[in-house]
């Protein structure tokens, strides 16, 4: 069964600063969706470069375009101020930067179909793409679905923030993307976590989202977003106390044990030695095997991408390949392997596929 595109419209939200060298790219991707019921609410948040001309030029081509303009705020209300804007049953984030298969809407409404009104979620695989959309890696092969929350309080599944689609109602009751992680991070995997307390969650197994890879943004800046997750993780823990306390350990000595190689990856020895004797004292084998993995998970991936530089001249672009077929240096199996061992010491009702 697939929901009536007349009953079922889909609010895609993309917050808009200063990207002019996509902007463009991410409209077409949206606008050419095999689903056509759809709003795109482009917010232009303080934009001072060409976003907000080249926006305006597609609204021109497309009645489902339409700009919000705001001053200057950050993800988090940008995302939330779109949402707002819009109408549509169910909200699909798409970040200024990346692009979509022209699939994945069509395909996240057929797995919210099937799923019933219990499903508060669906999201897709992803593809890092370079700056002309050529690939460089797939994301992580990590298909869980069903009842993830306390799956997802050790593991970031989706991995990023346009391969989400939420219902509105689901997005609703948990008050959007939060303002305490504005210009911190992590709010788009915060988002995720509390959704899944009080909806199940559904996967597209195919990589229908191109996540463009950006040295300088935030998500690259490896200590900030360690600590972005302890906060995150405090912040679960406040909505929600009934988080088995197990599981809340597991999620704080790995966020720990992250903060710890990133801050010796910046130099900051004696932060990276502080953290992981704290991540240790929480829980010191889920620490070790954490850092062992990611240890390995290194390795492996220079490994890979050593071999893969001199075997490929130039590499298919995004909207090329076949969603289904795999590409380049995906994560290692240790991952899968890793989290799966760590998920054995809770009772998680977890499916994996």
């Amino acid at each position: 069964m697939k929901l009536s595109e007349v009953e079922t419209l889909v609010t895609v939200v993309i917050p808009a600063y200063n990207a002019e060298a996509t902007i463009g790219t991410t409209l077409n991707s949206a606008r050419g969706q095999s689903y056509q019921n759809l709003e795109i609410i482009v917010v232009v948040d303080g934009a001072t470069d060409g976003t907000e001309a080249i926006a305006r030029h597609h609204a021109q081509q497309d009645d489902r375009v339409s700009i919000v303009v705001t001053a200057n705020c950050g993800l988090c209300p940008a995302r939330n101020t779109g949402a707002r804007a819009g109408s549509g049953a169910f909200i699909a984030p798409l970040d200024a930067d990346d692009i979509w298969h022209c699939d994945k809407i069509q395909k996240q409404l057929d797995v919210f179909a099937a799923g019933g009104e219990d499903m508060g979620m669906v999201y897709t695989l992803f593809r890092r793409i370079d700056q002309w959309d050529y690939l460089i890696r797939d994301g992580a092969v990590t298909c869980w679905s069903g009842d993830v929350f306390c799956a997802s309080l050790l593991y970031n599944c989706v991995g990023n923030g346009s391969s989400i689609m939420v219902r509105r109602r689901a997005f609703e009751q948990v008050g959007g993307y939060s303002m305490e992680l504005n210009r911190v991070g992590c709010e788009d995997y915060l988002l995720q976590i509390l959704v899944s307390h009080d909806w199940i969650v559904g996967v597209v197994p195919e990589y229908m989202t191109g996540y463009r890879y950006d040295h300088e943004s935030m998500s690259r800046n490896h200590v900030r977003m360690a600590l972005a997750r302890l906060k995150m993780l405090d912040i679960v823990s406040q909505r929600h106390p009934d988080v088995p306390e197990n599981v809340m350990h597991l999620a704080q000595s790995q966020a720990r044990a992250e903060l710890a190689i990133a801050s010796a990856r910046a130099g900051n020895i004696a932060k990276a030695v502080s953290e992981i004797s704290g991540a240790l004292r929480i829980n010191a084998s889920s620490t070790m095997a954490y850092s062992i993995y990611r240890l390995r998970d290194f390795a492996y991936r220079f490994i890979r991408t050593s071999g893969a530089n001199v075997r490929r001249n130039k590499p298919p672009k995004f909207e090329d390949m076949d969603p289904k077929t795999h590409y380049g240096i995906s994560y290692h199996p240790l991952r899968s392997r890793t989290m799966r061992r760590l998920l054995r010491q809770t009772t998680l009702p977890t499916k994996q596929c």
